[in-house]
């Protein structure tokens, strides 16, 4: 991870803040100039009204003295108040405004390999509070920093004025502060100790979260009574985060009782000393001014000492945030390929190895293969063969470890990735479902040609079913968003996806199992309408089923991350090898689609 200075974080923060909201900035001044001075004209009210008794002036002129004192009293409470409680909610606005949409840019642009790295995705866990939490990291910067700004500038003028008493005892009070903030900075360092293992028990948690919001897991865990293993899980890892919490919160409470101590010597010290001065001729309306103030200047200490504290560790969560911003861009220039033209599209696989980050062995070795343009390519073979990982490959998702990807002669390494991608159109076996209206879920936009909608539902022989929906093309998915929202059948739900397909009008279409969970009649009415609707564009399959890999014109038999057996079905056949053999055992189960 890489490291930042503090003041490298002041300037990622405020930087945009000067430049887009400087009125924020602005009003955190007066907030902290008013902050400071509300209470020291308060103190002086105090003083002025004993100092005008001690004269002995008349209750008349004292009355009025004293209602004018409260009236500028209180309209300058008034003002401190609008601005406190105006800044807290700019603080939300700034965080949202101008630093969350990079967060969710790098979310949804990073590439699959760093996203499936465990590494990067702990990373993630440990920036996520830093982006979206009202009071710590980039937000908590800013609140914490206001703090600061007023306990820093309440300590000078408060120094200032005990300085006027007897700058020893404001050597003392300085002095006993320093032991103070010294404590408080261990703390922080403690926290640094412990943040790994937080992360990867928040992680635990959140994904137990995911699991069970997840209707389709949801049917499991009350099937199988798992709701104790499952509560038993979440708690364990809330056990370990309050183990680690409890020794950070018992060092906190070291740190805030040595400040309870210090306190008091200070107050008794200072007490003593005023005490004192009241016996050698000090007026009162004095002596309850500096006792107030010796008061304040202790407060303005301890929360210049936790600000401190906060803020280090807020800034620490920045470096956690800006460190997952910092991952590494896609490679992007004016010489990367540009595949906006490409009307058709042709792959070569040239000796490609790949090894997942952290895998101990390569999951593809020395794989050579091609797809011709509008050549419909199966791949086949046992579950971890290495199928799904030659797809991620060959979309461009995943660079090879070794060897190289042609596109149209062209590297995966040197194309423009983005172009390339909207050449594509997959579908695999989860399928993906957005929560919105049909319509969007084929054009996967807001936008779209609704005629263009209807002429692909009905080439995939879904518009029937659609037409029949109250809301039509409206009707939503599901019900996360609209109550009325509906579940379309598995086979359905491939039409759809097929017509998403045909809609993109992609020249690479990649298969990777997506009838996995259809029965084998539904299976072949949807290979059918594959074949018939793609003919021309180069297609890549996966199956596990071989009768489905008929209409293809060639297909790979890959074992353990190689390449086995390659040809039309006619000829794999006759060599009676490894795909022969998996037909034959398979064809005992399946005549025609139904069992025997």
């Amino acid at each position: 991870m890489k490291q930042y200075s503090i003041w490298s974080n002041y300037r990622y923060a405020y930087e945009p803040l000067w430049k887009k909201k400087k009125k924020i900035v602005l009003c955190t001044i007066a907030e902290a100039v008013f902050y400071v001075f509300v209470p020291v004209v308060g103190m002086a009210v105090t003083s002025m009204i004993i100092g005008r008794l001690e004269q002995g002036i008349s209750m008349r002129s004292l009355g009025f003295q004293v209602l004018m004192a409260f009236a500028g009293y209180g309209v300058l409470n008034m003002i401190k108040g609008y601005l406190e409680a105006r800044n807290d909610g700019q603080y939300i606005e700034a965080r949202t405004e101008l630093f969350i949409m990079d967060w969710i840019e790098k979310d949804l642009t990073i590439s699959m390999e760093q996203y499936e790295d465990p590494a990067i995705r702990k990373l993630k866990e440990r920036a996520t509070d830093g982006i979206w939490s009202n009071d710590l990291g980039v937000e908590g910067f800013f609140r914490q920093n206001t703090e600061l700004l007023k306990s820093v500038l309440g300590l000078m003028v408060y120094a200032l004025l005990v300085g006027s008493m007897n700058w020893k005892i404001l050597l003392m009070l300085i002095g006993m502060s320093a032991v103070s903030a010294a404590a408080a900075y261990t703390v922080t360092r403690y926290y640094q100790k412990i943040k790994d293992p937080l992360a990867e028990h928040h992680m635990t948690m959140h994904y137990i979260n995911r699991e069970v919001d997840d209707v389709q897991g949801g049917k499991d865990i009350r099937m199988f009574g798992l709701e104790n293993w499952i509560i038993e899980k979440f708690d364990i890892a809330i056990r370990k985060c309050r183990q680690l919490y409890f020794h950070w919160d018992m060092r906190s409470y070291g740190s805030n009782i040595l400040d309870t101590i210090l306190d008091a010597v200070r107050d008794l010290i200072c007490y003593l000393y005023l005490i004192l001065q009241l016996s050698h001729g000090m007026r009162i309306s004095e002596f309850v001014f500096y006792l107030g103030l010796v008061a304040g200047f202790s407060n303005w200490i301890g929360m210049i000492s936790r600000s401190l504290v906060a803020v280090r560790h807020d800034s620490d969560m920045i470096n956690e945030l800006r460190s997952y911003l910092a991952l590494e861009e896609e490679k992007t220039s004016d010489d990367m390929a540009d595949c906006s033209a490409w009307t058709d599209i042709g792959i070569v696989f040239d000796h490609v190895s790949y090894r997942y980050c952290g895998a101990e062995e390569e999951t593809l070795h020395d794989v050579s293969f091609r797809l011709e343009p509008g050549e419909k390519l199966a791949l086949v073979g046992v579950n971890g063969a290495g199928k799904t990982t030659i797809v991620k490959l060959m979309s461009g998702l995943y660079l090879p470890t070794s060897g190289t990807v042609y596109v149209n002669g062209v590297s995966t390494r040197e194309l423009d990735r983005q172009s390339y991608f909207a050449k594509q159109a997959a579908v695999f076996q989860e399928p993906f479902q957005t929560s919105y209206n049909i319509a969007e879920n084929i054009a996967l936009s807001e936008s779209y040609d609704q005629e263009s909608v209807w002429q692909v539902l009905m080439r995939v022989g879904l518009d029937q079913k659609v037409r029949s929906l109250a809301g039509q093309l409206d009707t939503y998915l599901g019900k996360d968003i609209a109550p009325d929202g509906i579940a379309l059948s598995g086979g359905e739900m491939q039409k759809l996806l097929l017509a998403r397909v045909l809609y993109r009008d992609a020249a690479l279409v990649m298969l990777d199992e997506p009838t996995a969970a259809l029965d084998a009649l539904a299976e072949t009415e949807i290979y059918e309408k594959y074949q018939t609707l793609l003919r021309g564009k180069s297609v890549l399959f996966i199956s596990h089923r071989l009768a489905s890999t008929r209409f293809c014109d060639r297909i790979i038999f890959l074992s353990e991350g190689r390449i086995c057996e390659q040809g039309t079905h006619e000829e794999l056949m006759q060599e009676q090898g490894a795909y022969y053999e998996m037909f034959q055992v398979q064809s005992r189960y399946y005549v025609d689609g139904r069992k025997d």
